[in-house]
């Protein structure tokens, strides 16, 4: 059986490690319960993007002979953003229409109920939730999803090219 090639095997890795860590999130109550600390754990999904990266680029540069041209790189990169990007967005997609439908409504309540705690005025409530209520729709949420994750990737190819490059001087970038 032929081994797949290196941007389609962890550009699923990636897209699946992303949508698990959602379901970790779920399980510990961050997306309904603990939205304190849910707010915040999110943010810690982008490590997995940047170490499986990180990853496909060094193997692929020692598959190449310790030679890895940043062409290659960046398409390689730009590959397993693409990938994930599609997986994860699909999971998420599913995720908020099926597993946790209600999760963004509650996370919006709380939010609400932070500020009237916080003294905002009510035309400020009003205009935060309107806002909102737009930005967390399913499709807007899918599309902002998608463009994120390939922006995390490209960034994240860019950054540690550039890292491989200088810092891994032993081994030849073209």
């Amino acid at each position: 059986m032929k081994k797949l090639d290196i941007k389609i095997t962890y550009g699923l890795l990636c897209g699946f490690a992303m949508s698990a860590w959602v379901m970790i999130e779920f399980a510990l109550g961050f997306h309904s319960t603990s939205f304190e600390i849910g707010r915040y754990t999110g943010y810690f999904s982008i490590i997995i993007p940047i170490v499986l990266i990180f990853s496909a680029l060094r193997e692929k540069q020692s598959l190449s002979n310790g030679v890895l041209s940043v062409k290659v790189g960046i398409e390689t990169g730009f590959n397993i953003a693409i990938i994930s990007s599609i997986i994860f967005t699909i999971f998420l997609y599913f995720y908020n229409n099926h597993i946790n439908p209600d999760w963004i409504g509650r996370m919006l309540d709380w939010q609400r109920k932070n500020l009237i705690l916080s003294g905002a005025s009510d035309d400020e409530i009003e205009g935060f939730m309107t806002q909102n209520r737009i930005r967390s729709s399913v499709i807007v949420q899918s599309i902002t999803t998608f463009i994120n994750s390939i922006g995390i990737g490209v960034v994240t190819t860019l950054v540690e090219i550039s890292v491989i490059k200088y810092f891994f001087k032993r081994h030849n970038i073209v």
